[in-house]
Order: C-alpha cells, then sequence, then structure tokens
C-alpha cells in the first residue's frame, strides 16, 4: 500500500490531527514570478523588476504560499520555508524541513496551513507539514512528527489493475543518459485549489507500471491514475512529472515524455506539457503548447495562461503561453506564479 506520512510542524501542537481537504479559494490575483537561474533564486516582481534574491547557488524549485510573500524552496536538495521581502528584495529562510537531500518540489494547500513535498527515491514517500495560521517569524524551529497513513487504489483504478500483469521485477535496461529530460527524475507534487487532490509520482500504480503520475484524494485516501508507462499493458515508455492545477481545480496539467515500446525503431519524443479534466484523465488528455515547453504553472487568476520553460537559442527561459500565442519573459527554469487575493 502507498504510504502518505502527516506531519506536524507546529511547535506548540500536542497531538496529532487528521489531515482533511483544505478550505477551497476562489482565484486569485497574478502577482510575483519565483524562478532558478544559475541555482540562485529570482523573483519578476509584478512592477516590472527582476531581482536576485539569494546568492551561493544551490536553489531549487521556489513555491509560493498562497496570499503571501511566504515561499518554500529546495536549498542543496533539501526543503525549508522562508519568506520574500520587497523591502530588500531578498528571500529570507526561516524553518529547515527536510535532511537527506532527496526532496521534490513542494505544494502549498490552498489556505497556505499545510505543505506537501515527496520524499525519497523514484517512488518516494508523500509528506504533509502543517505549519497553522502562524507567521514564520513567530513560528521558529521545530521537528516534523509524522504518523503513516494508508492509502488505496481508487475501484477505477483497481479495475484496470486487476486486468493488467504486474510489472517485470527484473531490472530495466536504462535509456541513454542524454535521450531522456532530466524532468524525469522530478519528485514534484501539486495540491489542487479545490483542496481535495495532491498529484505526485509513482504511487500505488507503481505496481503495474514503471513511471506513472497519479493523485490522492484527501476525501477518500484512494489514488485516482493521471498518466502511466512501461511495465504491464502499456503501448509507451515514458515519465509523467510536474503536475499542476488550473485555478478552478478541473484540469491537471503535467510534464511528459515518451517513446513508443513495439516499434521497430523506436524514437523517443521531445518533451511537452499535457492536460486533463480531474474527473476523466485517461479520457481527455490533450497537448497544451508546443513541443519543448514543459513544466507548466497555471495563471492563478484562471483562463488558458500558463507559465511554461522552453529553449531560446539553446538557454532555458520562461516564457508565458496563451493559446497560440508565446512571450518569453525571463532567462530561467523551475518557475512559480504567486497568488495574490
Amino acid at each position: 500500500m502507498r504510504k502518505l506520512a502527516v506531519g506536524l510542524c507546529l511547535v506548540a501542537a500536542a497531538t496529532l490531527m487528521p489531515v482533511s481537504p483544505a478550505a477551497a479559494v476562489v482565484p486569485g490575483t497574478p502577482g510575483n514570478v519565483a524562478f532558478i537561474r544559475g541555482g540562485n533564486l529570482f523573483v519578476a516582481e509584478s512592477g516590472g523588476a527582476v531581482w536576485q534574491a539569494t546568492t551561493g547557488g544551490g536553489y531549487e524549485w521556489p513555491r509560493w504560499r498562497p496570499y503571501s510573500d511566504g515561499m518554500a524552496i529546495l536549498k542543496d536538495g533539501d526543503l525549508w520555508v522562508g519568506s520574500y521581502s520587497t523591502y530588500d528584495h531578498a528571500f529570507h529562510a526561516t524553518q529547515q524541513i527536510t535532511s537527506g537531500a532527496e526532496v521534490g518540489a513542494a505544494a502549498w494547500s490552498p489556505d497556505g496551513n499545510r505543505l506537501a513535498y515527496a520524499q525519497g527515491t523514484f517512488a518516494p514517500t508523500v509528506f504533509i507539514a502543517y505549519f497553522g495560521p502562524v507567521s514564520e517569524s513567530a513560528r521558529g524551529a521545530a521537528t516534523v512528527q509524522t504518523v503513516k497513513v494508508d492509502t488505496r487504489l481508487s475501484p477505477a483504478a483497481q479495475r484496470i489493475a486487476d486486468k493488467l500483469p504486474k510489472k517485470s521485477q527484473g531490472v530495466v535496461a536504462a535509456a541513454a543518459p542524454t535521450t531522456w529530460h532530466a524532468a524525469a527524475n522530478s519528485l514534484a507534487v501539486a495540491w489542487s485549489p479545490d483542496g481535495r487532490y495532491i498529484a505526485y509520482p509513482n504511487g500505488e500504480c507503481f505496481a503495474v507500471f514503471d513511471d506513472c503520475l497519479g493523485m490522492i484524494d484527501l476525501t477518500t485516501w484512494t489514488e485516482v491514475w493521471v498518466a502511466a508507462f512501461g511495465g504491464g499493458g502499456a503501448d509507451l515508455d515514458g515519465f509523467a512529472t510536474i503536475p499542476a492545477f488550473t485555478a478552478d481545480s478541473t484540469r491537471i496539467m503535467w510534464t511528459q515524455q515518451t517513446r513508443p515500446r513495439y516499434e521497430a525503431d523506436p524514437q523517443i519524443s521531445y518533451i511537452h506539457t499535457m492536460s486533463a479534466l480531474v474527473t476523466d484523465p485517461f479520457g481527455s488528455q490533450a497537448q497544451v503548447g508546443v513541443d519543448g515547453e514543459y513544466s507548466a504553472v497555471p495563471s492563478p487568476a484562471g483562463g488558458n495562461t500558463v507559465l511554461v520553460t522552453s529553449g531560446r537559442n539553446s538557454v532555458a527561459w520562461v516564457a508565458r503561453r496563451t493559446g497560440t500565442t508565446r512571450t518569453w519573459l525571463y532567462q530561467g527554469y523551475q518557475h512559480d506564479w504567486q497568488s495574490l487575493p
């Protein structure tokens, strides 16, 4: 069974509390854009100025806390929380959440009181850290305590799993290092704005497939499959990582790359962004944008605008995609879009 650990980060917490879906929020107003360039955090403020917010390198995957200047970010592979100051245009870390350097991009609950992250290797454990409505400056250091919560496949996913052969337990030959994009190894998670789902890589579906993306339904603790490759019954090898939800929580997006399993000379596809209805992820998949665009972050205001990373003159850039129009914004990658009231 999939194990999901629920942690409390409240200093004064005396008992562990069950996790329930966070309160739903309406779409917000797009604010600052955070991204990484050369291992440091940069922030493009809504007024137009772009500031380098850290020095020293080792930073990855910034994630804004909803309706605030708070932020979760990886530093040397571990998860930290802190805040960005528009006064000195710098990021100020206040608390280290993990150790061991095996963590992916985190995801805040819609109310900003919980932080989900995946820790481990290829099939990680998902943790939820509870902060509560306490400011970072007042919270101080804390120890994350955990309890284990069993999840199970949804009835629909279980019916599919029962019909498919289990994947081979033998060692799968690895592709050449230059063929698959580095996003294949991402452990990024996403939390839907309505609070119901957390999306993550390689959950219960990993028992059947070689690589997959699933969603935990926090109302039932069942897993819904979004995309799956290799293993039992799949026609494609590949990966689906870096999930994100639209502001109205009706669609999930992810980064994907595939290769046919049964062709005589199979070719690996370009990395690209996919989208599907949350209510029917396998039956409603469609590509967003063009080949080469990935790590989509939908606008907090809703609509069809997303931020993506793509190559420009062989350098990674953050771009804004609206329908068929792409606008280059900033040299960088691993971006996130602040949501304000």
